[in-house]
């Protein structure tokens, strides 16, 4: 009896107990932490594995030359070392401070040797670190680097050199520490201005799992750059902890330099409408994704490059001009609905949104790419898919005829369509990679206005198949120009393949419906 009761008070207080954690948990999950969680510096670097480089580099502890398979660095002061010495290094050597007193003289942090190639001394203007080992030494938040000799003919106070007025310093920031757990987690609580003239901050997002890996490598180059606590991790906070610092910021004008493909950039941009902040940040890109068409046409590249420099990158953030790109609704009533407006769904489309073979084609890829049988990412080999699967579209023909299921109306006027298999409605010169749809064929109409990214106007197009995109795509032929509009509703009968900034989906029978929202604010660069 002793026992039957010992094992039913046992399981309730077990069971009670799981399930009062599993609820606080849910309800934390649901709610999220919308501060930005700040790394500990004062318990260790962080530490990355050196790799693709023919730079020889020296640990800070032993002095010893560092072999590919055990050469760590910490990618937000630059210290490295093997893995024996880490336990030291994190206790000898102090990392990057992200926070300091608001009333302490921010000083030169010194690291020694490992400087960065062809490194000039800003004393006397001759190379430093030509020997071999352990030699001269560098800033890691002003990047000024000296020989042994000259350090003394430099002052003590860092002034953060080029890159000044895009840093957040330590002394601007306010760290507060929260104890959920055993371990000390700090969050960042608010942000003071240093009251520098034109002080125009940077918060670099990306997220560090994707373009693989590319991501991380990004982040960590700007993490040497910057205040550390400036680079944010969309792989372990979402947007609306990313875009915090700017609402901490207050009115000071700030930047953001997204690394991502047109999905990322799209999924910030939402937040930052979302999030209605004042003054709006102005959004540049470094392009991670397969297509990349608004950094093609913003003048940030069709690709990021593999030897990434992050000064010149950050040289071209300060010479870019402020743009605005048109931000569009696109409201999707389903037929069969019993028309409630919670049966609605609403979208946000900054490039295009497309309906049919191309939209299928890339359903195709996405549905591939999500499977867990997608063991390899790459740039090349995603290109490749898509043509296999544009070539499938050749053969099956899945939007056949799609003319017959599809009412197309331009400012409420309905407009008739030969026989195709998609249509495209545009708000950026630039399709699927690169290709200016409404400049192609311009020349034999000379009714159409030139396209533009912020006059309220959206440009629609409709594609024969997939062979037609094709030949689009190496400019062997050209599209059929349906006409500009302010709203664009289409009417849709069947089911079929849609997809809006590269974001694909099934769709039903529905009615959908696109019309001028506001604007977003971008930054174009000036080598465009």
């Amino acid at each position: 009896m002793w026992n039957e009761d010992l094992t039913t008070i046992i399981l309730s207080t077990l069971s009670a107990m799981i399930f009062f954690i599993f609820t606080i948990n849910f309800f934390r999950h649901l709610v999220g932490n919308p501060h930005i969680q700040i790394r500990d510096v004062t318990k260790e670097h962080s530490w990355k594995a050196i790799s693709g480089t023919t730079k020889a580099y020296y640990c800070n502890i032993c002095e010893a030359l560092l072999l590919n398979l055990d050469a760590l660095f910490c990618d937000s002061c630059g210290v490295c070392a093997d893995r024996g010495c880490i336990k030291l290094a994190n206790k000898q050597l102090k990392c990057k401070a992200v926070t300091l007193d608001n009333d302490q003289l921010m000083k030169h942090h010194w690291i020694k040797g490992n400087l960065p190639l062809v490194a000039m001394c800003y004393i006397c203007e001759e190379e430093c670190d030509v020997e071999p080992g352990l030699a001269d030494w560098w800033c890691c938040w002003c990047q000024r680097c000296v020989h042994e000799t000259c350090k003394a003919s430099l002052s003590e106070i860092c002034d953060f050199g080029k890159f000044k007025l895009m840093i957040i310093p330590p002394g601007s920031l306010e760290i507060i520490n929260r104890r959920r757990t055993m371990r000390r987690r700090l969050h960042l609580r608010s942000v003071t201005s240093p009251n520098w003239p034109n002080w125009n901050p940077i918060i670099v997002v990306g997220n560090g799992k994707s373009g693989n890996n590319d991501g991380g490598k990004i982040l960590s180059l700007f993490r040497r750059l910057l205040n550390p606590a400036q680079v944010v991790d969309l792989a372990d906070r979402d947007p609306v902890a990313a875009l915090e610092w700017c609402r901490l910021l207050g009115k000071t004008p700030s930047t953001i330099l997204v690394a991502g493909g047109d999905g990322t950039v799209a999924w910030l941009l939402n937040t930052i409408n979302k999030l209605e902040l004042e003054p709006v940040p102005s959004v540049a890109i470094i392009p991670l994704g397969t297509g990349n068409d608004l950094s093609r046409v913003l003048g940030w590249g069709k690709e990021h490059d593999s030897d990434l420099d992050p000064m010149e990158l950050l040289r071209k953030v300060q010479a870019a001009e402020k743009v605005k790109l048109d931000r569009w609704s696109v409201t999707i009533k389903p037929h069969g609905g019993l028309g409630f407006r919670g049966s609605y769904r609403t979208l946000f489309m900054y490039n295009y949104i497309s309906v049919g073979v191309d939209a299928q084609v890339t359903l195709d890829f996405h549905r591939t790419r999500e499977s867990r049988f997608y063991l390899f990412s790459h740039r090349i080999f995603n290109k490749l898919l898509y043509l296999c699967f544009g070539t499938q579209q050749v053969v099956e023909r899945e939007c056949k005829d799609l003319d017959r299921c599809l009412e197309v109306y331009l400012d409420d006027k309905k407009i008739e369509l030969p026989s195709i298999e998609s249509v495209v409605i545009l708000n950026i010169p630039s399709w699927a990679a690169g290709v200016d749809l409404w400049k192609m064929g311009m020349e034999d109409d000379e009714g159409s206005e030139v396209q533009s990214i912020n006059d309220g106007k959206l440009e629609v197009i409709a594609l024969y198949s997939s062979f037609h995109m094709a030949q689009l795509q190496i400019g062997l032929s050209k599209p059929h120009r349906i006409g500009q509009a302010n709203t664009v509703k289409i009417k849709l009968s069947r089911s079929c393949a849609m997809q809006v900034d590269g974001e694909p989906w099934y769709q039903h029978p529905c009615e959908f419906s696109i019309t001028y929202c506001n604007q977003a604010s971008m930054l174009m660069s000036s080598d465009f």
